[in-house]
């Protein structure tokens, strides 16, 4: 199993702990078996609220639905997306996984993992691994 060094903040996000960051195949089946656990409308669809959440602004006004319904895609919507739900891809939730300790650090903008990287549900995505952030380590 691939370890990663990362900064774990707890409390006050300028006064940060190293840990060590699971693998993404390791951390990724800890998610979905989080997000099975979740209640839904039905036994196949798991919701959650999740706070909105950046590092640059820690938790900001509102929140939006985290939907999965098994497999390797999330979806979500807000108020304003537009269109109804987005698709999350898990390809796109590995890729910020793997700056996830460096956007924590500072070291990493988001504007770098939507620009240079190309992902572009960032809005969800950095949410979703704060929240989950326990399912790392």
């Amino acid at each position: 199993m691939q370890e990663v060094l990362y900064l774990a903040c707890t409390g006050n996000m300028r006064c940060c702990e190293a840990a060590a960051l699971v693998a993404f195949d390791s951390f990724w089946e800890r998610l979905k078996k989080e997000l099975s656990r979740l209640p839904g409308p039905d036994p196949s669809a798991h919701v959650a609220r999740i706070r909105k959440w950046s590092r640059h602004q820690e938790y900001f006004g509102g929140d939006f639905t985290l939907l999965y319904r098994g497999g390797s895609i999330i979806s979500c919507n807000t108020a304003t997306t537009d269109g109804g739900r987005r698709q999350i891809s898990v390809s796109e939730i590995r890729q910020v996984y793997e700056v996830w300790p460096d956007y924590r650090a500072g070291r990493v903008r988001r504007n770098h993992i939507v620009h240079d990287l190309g992902v572009h549900n960032t809005s969800w995505i950095i949410p979703i691994l704060r929240e989950y952030e326990r399912l790392m380590s």
